[in-house]
């Protein structure tokens, strides 16, 4: 893809432009051949500038990194690294996206920085627009490129904050209640089992003296019982009906308890962990 390098003067650069002028008037007014060598020198000197300047931008290429998940309308961090494959280093790079930039005041063969963004829409973003620049050697002149950087990307729906014990439902169908009704914690015994780094509270002494090793009881706990989501349990528009599902996909998940999905088309069945959590929030940033 062909880039194209564009040019804004910064304030100091208008300053030394207007002095250039000035003196290229006196000098043509007054024949004086001082005058006329001090401005050729001044436009040598911005000639040189913008070639420097344009050598700096040039030969890179950057690569943006997302965090694991990213929602749609929150700010996220995406750590950016910046290869430079030119002979020389490259110096005070800028990368800008939407108001926030990332300053690279060297980078050699790779400067790595971070750089936060923000996403107005759910789903799959293919590549990101990055603006890239600098304003190497003097701060006459700006150099600039739009950059479009290749990213898989999937943004997760806004989580919408709703009411949880209004919405939600409990998965009933036969054959999970079994599955998820219980878990590991400490209200109930379930069994026995050797040492492996539990909480010496855990121990069982007797039995562990007498069989000489450690051993431990395996205690369980009442979970919550599994939920299963659908459009049809929340209110609003298509997109707040995402949302707020989203956001009791986050919740639940966070809580540990199993919470599956409906969907017109298929249905997620109800698990926990963050692998699925994510699952559950693709399929909803996908509709």
């Amino acid at each position: 893809m062909r880039v194209r390098y564009k040019v804004r003067v910064n304030r100091a650069g208008l300053i030394f432009i207007g002095i250039t002028v000035f003196l290229g008037v006196a000098a043509v007014n007054t024949a004086n051949n001082l005058l006329y060598l001090v401005v050729s020198y001044m436009l040598s000197f911005m000639l040189l500038s913008g070639l420097f300047s344009l050598y700096n931008i040039r030969g890179l290429e950057v690569v943006l990194l997302p965090p694991e998940e990213v929602y749609a309308g929150s700010e996220t961090t995406f750590k950016v690294l910046v290869k430079n494959h030119k002979r020389l280093p490259s110096f005070l790079l800028e990368l800008r996206k939407e108001g926030e930039q990332c300053t690279l005041p060297l980078v050699i063969r790779e400067g790595e920085g971070s750089l936060r963004m923000s996403f107005e829409r759910r789903g799959i973003y293919q590549s990101l627009s990055l603006e890239v620049s600098s304003s190497f050697p003097v701060g006459l002149f700006e150099r600039f490129y739009t950059l479009e950087v290749p990213v898989k990307l999937l943004v997760f729906p806004k989580p919408l904050p709703c009411d949880d014990k209004k919405y939600v439902s409990p998965y009933k169908e036969r054959g999970y209640a079994s599955s998820h009704s219980r878990r590991r914690g400490y209200e109930e015994l379930q069994g026995v089992r050797e040492y492996a780094g539990e909480p010496i509270k855990l121990i069982h002494w007797k039995l562990s003296a007498k069989l000489g090793d450690l051993y431990v009881r395996e205690m369980t706990e009442e979970a919550s019982p599994p939920l299963i989501l659908s459009l049809e349990d929340v209110e609003g528009t298509m997109e707040e009906r995402i949302s707020k599902l989203s956001f009791l996909i986050v919740k639940f998940a966070s809580q540990g308890r199993p919470v599956g999905l409906r969907l017109p088309e298929k249905t997620v069945e109800p698990s926990t962990g963050v692998a699925h959590k994510r699952r559950l929030l693709t399929e909803l940033a996908l509709l």
